[in-house]
């Protein structure tokens, strides 16, 4: 049976969100758990259960407890162009 922390380490599209529903349900099969065994260790560690914008229920980890060097979910600012598009 692997930890669930162990799990998400290796995983770096999964460290700041997990959806309920399929992303759970295959972390757990991975982890040797439980869907609800899963999501009691997942509020151990320190994820919190909300919605997103879609109303989808989503496992979330607080920013200020997100690992250093962790995926972001933020949107990275690009730079905007200048000028006409014609040139």
């Amino acid at each position: 049976m692997r930890a669930i922390r162990e799990y998400l380490k290796h995983k770096p599209c999964l460290r700041g969100q997990i959806l309920d529903r399929g992303e759970l349900k295959r972390v757990a099969q991975a982890c040797g758990l439980s869907p609800q065994e899963a999501r009691g260790e997942l509020r151990r560690l320190g994820f919190i259960l909300t919605r997103n914008n879609h109303g989808l229920p989503v496992w979330t980890m607080p920013k200020a407890d997100r690992p250093e060097g962790g995926a972001s979910t933020e949107k990275l600012k690009r730079p905007q162009r200048r000028g006409s598009p014609t040139g």
